[in-house]
């Protein structure tokens, strides 16, 4: 942490982890599925990896809008 220039007394190899999955989520959401992070955190069970990503506020608002758009073509 310190030849990185991080202090150990704020950061830990624990917010590495969670760091190195969130971004790689968001930069590689096309590319790789959650199923893929699972493996490479070592991980056992789908939900400890649901717990190392977010959901970025433009996904959810994709979202929402794309249900909204699917709902005025069907009406």
């Amino acid at each position: 942490m310190e030849k990185a220039g991080l202090p150990p007394t704020r950061f830990t190899l624990h917010h590495l982890r969670h760091t190195f999955a969130t971004l790689m989520l968001q930069q590689n959401k096309e590319n790789v599925d959650l199923r893929t992070f699972q493996e490479l955190l070592g991980h056992e069970s789908m939900t400890s990896t649901q717990v190392y990503t977010h959901v970025e506020f433009e996904q959810k608002k994709k979202a929402i809008d794309s249900f909204l758009i699917f709902r005025f073509l069907i009406l």
